[in-house]
């Protein structure tokens, strides 16, 4: 109802759906005019009842609406039903019984229902939106206690029933439990319009990050000194140690589908730290000497500090960009602490970045460079088994090692053209 009078934008445009605000209107209505109709007469009885029909007809054609199915006949039908059903309504008001206007009530509306139903199936079909279901679960329960409430008058006729309000107790359950099952579809039809708003919500969020990381794997690859390609294999690598290392029960906790997604995600940007390095060290030919290799190192930590400018304050910022600020700052620390920018020892080492060393080493060493000729696959695969335990995660290693016919399936897949 918010979003119908109040909403903006597209948010706007999608909610302001007219079947439903009024739908809740008439429910409203009718449910104040049964409380005050014991005591102000039949007219508002009947703008009681009358405004029940025109409700639940209301929903019907949100649901055709949710269906793609609504028509211009399922509408002009809907009006047809109702001026028939009030037509009667009023006619029996006059000249009929309380019986007769039961029964009126309980076939206009078990009809409705049916017409609901078979909607909601149809939607079922094309979404599994829960609350689908338990809207079709609440319409069954709805036509159930209208059809009993008329069987029972049949087999219980009490000519002496001169007002609605002297049903006996079954009877009047089964009123109260028909009220409160409309009140039950109102809240499920809320909250399903509250979940896809939050859907749309998260869409755009998604679309967000990912715009925001490509514009950072952008930046970073303007200044790297890798390919385009290596930023493909190290991702690819990263996620099969990450999966391996959860099938054979390391990390279990830490790795989730989500963080491996994350974590995949994050580890195009290991080196955008790379953009604050001066060109005449970035693109050196040659080694580096004692000066530069400084100046070099450098990359991890401005890395880090990238990553967080592009954060926003106050902002629920992404779990992608917290995983990337700890593969850039941690991916040249060392197992036994011996690396850097901080020197940090075993755990400590976020397990994002211990996995990212390993991926960025095996395709450092198995790659051509200007300064440096690539290394076959068995002897990169010898050079980071040495390495166990002193620059990388033990763990780590033997999980690279059970993937390593893998690793060269991929640098095969997305190897540089020369």
């Amino acid at each position: 109802m918010a979003s119908f009078f109040w909403g903006k934008g597209n948010q706007k445009d999608q909610y302001r759906v007219l079947y439903w605000p009024s739908a809740l209107g008439l429910f409203a209505a009718s449910s104040l005019a049964f409380f005050i109709a014991p005591w102000a007469g039949k007219p508002i009885l009947a703008i009681a009842n009358l405004s029940l029909v025109a409700g639940a007809l209301c929903i019907s054609l949100l649901f055709s609406q949710w269906n793609n199915s609504l028509t211009l006949s399922k509408t002009l039908f809907s009006s047809i039903w109702f001026v028939g059903v009030s037509s009667i309504y009023l006619y029996l008001l006059n000249s009929g019984t309380t019986q007769d206007r039961i029964h009126l009530m309980n076939i206009g509306l078990a009809a409705i229902s049916i017409w609901q139903l078979s909607t909601l199936f149809s939607i079922a079909k094309k979404e599994c939106a829960y609350q689908i279901k338990l809207l079709i679960a609440v319409e069954f329960f709805q036509l159930s206690t209208r059809i009993l409430r008329s069987v029972l008058i049949l087999m219980n006729p009490d000519a002496g029933l001169t007002s609605l309000y002297q049903e006996d107790t079954l009877g009047f359950s089964l009123r109260i439990s028909s009220f409160l099952s409309n009140l039950m579809v109102c809240i499920l039809i809320t909250n399903y319009y509250l979940e896809k708003l939050m859907q749309e919500h998260l869409r755009s969020a998604h679309a967000i990050e990912d715009g925001m990381l490509h514009s950072l794997n952008a930046l970073s690859m303007v200044r790297d000194n890798e390919t385009g390609n290596h930023i493909l294999r190290t991702k690819q690598y990263v996620q099969l140690i990450a999966t391996r290392l959860r099938a054979m029960g390391f990390y279990k906790q830490e790795l989730t589908e989500a963080a491996i997604d994350e974590m995949s995600k994050a580890a195009p940007l290991h080196d955008i730290g790379k953009v604050g390095i001066p060109d005449n060290i970035l693109k050196k030919n040659g080694s580096l000497s004692d000066e530069e290799w400084v100046i070099m190192k450098t990359h991890a930590s401005l890395g880090e500090d990238v990553l967080r400018a592009a954060m926003v304050e106050d902002a629920r910022h992404t779990k992608v960009l917290d995983m990337a600020i700890k593969i850039a700052g941690g991916h040249h620390e060392c197992w036994d602490g011996s690396g850097y920018p901080r020197g940090l020892h075993g755990l400590d080492i976020p397990l994002a970045a211990r996995i990212m060393s390993i991926a960025d080493m095996y395709d450092a060493l198995v790659s051509e460079r200007v300064y440096k000729d690539k290394w076959s696959h068995a002897d990169a695969c010898a050079e980071i088994a040495r390495l166990k335990g002193t620059r990388f995660d033990p763990a780590i290693v033997e999980a690279f090692m059970m993937e390593r016919d893998n690793f060269v399936r991929i640098a095969d897949l997305y190897r540089d053209e020369k």
